[in-house]
């Protein structure tokens, strides 16, 4: 009874308490999942103060950067007027649980690129972390380290720590802004941008969720590649991110084609409100006449 009220009712996260805007914040078992997956590939190397470095990495240090991307989200939705209903973590991101805005596809947008614009003033974070441990030193500021470097100190371990929380943040935010696979950031950002645009919300989703399929095959083609030929234990995670990219967008398309796409939690949000909202006004600012279509008449053409 006590693990199951740690459990988030869908029983895939772990409560971890609430932030200091009382918002609740529960921890996704995928981020579990890539701290095993990483902490197995390091024993290979039997060094512990390599084993140290990644728990630290992919632990307190990834969780702050989601803990503050996902805040972004949240704050972004709190200033439109949205409600945030809690933040569940995983480790490319998250999903803030956010209430419609009350500016339509535009604030949708907003919120969105919020949470990887987080990582602008991390990134900023890390790179003066790394000067003071590196003593302004940055000829060795690289995606790649030696593993004697985690050992020549507590400043060489630091600076090496700072340089790759620096490109964790990069990643992340590259992943979730320029990859447009819903339910990624950028996703959420593509669906607005047609909507904005003035695509039918119809139109819109099926667009969204094909782009998302399309890319879901590549990142698991990468994925794969990368575990089989390269031996990098992260093709196993981006696998299994690409395969919950997949299940979400197939999803999104099945709604799509039987008509049920504005019972989406993204699709019959308040972004419908803003396209609507201009066709009663372009409807209205039109002088009546015989021929005139009705808004009702307009929207569907």
């Amino acid at each position: 009874m006590v693990m199951r009220s740690l459990l988030t009712d869908d029983r895939t996260s772990l409560k971890i308490g609430s932030c200091c805007c009382g918002i609740p914040i529960a921890l996704h078992y995928s981020y579990f999942l890539l701290l095993v997956i990483e902490l197995a590939a390091s024993a290979r190397y039997l060094d512990a103060a390599f084993s140290l470095f990644i728990l630290t990495l992919y632990g307190p240090v990834l969780l702050l950067t989601i803990v503050i991307h996902e805040l972004g989200h949240a704050w972004m939705t709190k200033r439109l007027g949205g409600d945030v209903g809690g933040i569940v973590l995983w480790p490319l991101g998250g999903f803030a649980l956010c209430g419609p805005t009350d500016c339509g596809a535009s604030g949708d947008f907003k919120v969105s690129i919020a949470g990887p614009l987080t990582h602008i003033p991390q990134m900023a974070f890390w790179i003066a972390m790394y000067a003071a441990f590196a003593k302004g030193d940055f000829s060795r500021f690289d995606m790649s380290y030696y593993l004697n470097e985690l050992s020549e100190g507590g400043a060489s371990f630091f600076a090496v720590l700072s340089q790759q929380a620096f490109w964790t943040n990069l990643f992340i935010m590259a992943f979730n802004l320029f990859v447009p696979a819903y339910p990624l950031d950028g996703g959420r950002c593509l669906a607005d941008l047609l909507i904005m645009r003035g695509v039918r919300i119809e139109k819109a989703a099926l667009i969204t969720s094909v782009t998302a399929m399309v890319l879901s095959g590549g990142l698991l083609l990468f994925g794969l590649v990368s575990f089989i030929w390269l031996h990098s234990p992260n093709g196993i995670f981006m696998a299994l991110v690409a395969s919950y990219i997949f299940s979400n967008s197939m999803s999104l398309f099945k709604m799509q084609k039987e008509g049920r796409v504005r019972e989406h939690p993204l699709f019959g949000r308040a972004v419908l409100e803003e396209r609507e909202d201009v066709a009663r006004t372009t409807s209205s600012e039109e002088p009546e006449s015989v021929s005139s279509p009705k808004a009702e008449d307009a929207e569907m053409a």
